[in-house]
């Protein structure tokens, strides 16, 4: 990471994320194009899940990065406890963010 130039780094590094807001959206597309055999009713009922959907799987790949960025470095500097600290503290608040779309949804 310190020796390729920025752009580079931006572009290597945003790709997974793309891919996988890609694929979320083709999930819905694809679960619309089957609903909408069903019923009017069913396509309205996905259409507006869509951005809730969205939005969870943003805040988890989000949250996974950080978490996994917070690890590698405390590992890189052979901190094994902030590690640890860091992987309890990433699943607390994995939990913390299922029970809050639990409540959305």
């Amino acid at each position: 990471m310190g020796v390729l130039p920025v752009p580079r780094l931006v572009i290597s590094m945003s790709l997974p994320i793309m891919v996988s807001m890609l694929v979320l959206a083709l999930y819905n597309i694809v679960d619309s194009v089957f609903v909408s055999m069903y019923s009017e009713a069913a396509l309205a009922a996905v259409s507006l899940a869509f951005p809730l959907q969205n939005l969870m799987g943003s805040v988890a790949v989000g949250t996974a990065i950080g978490v996994g960025s917070l690890i590698a470095r405390n590992l890189g500097a052979k901190n094994r406890d902030g590690a640890e600290q860091a992987a309890s503290q990433g699943i607390t608040l994995a939990l913390f963010g299922w029970a809050a779309f639990i409540m959305i949804g």
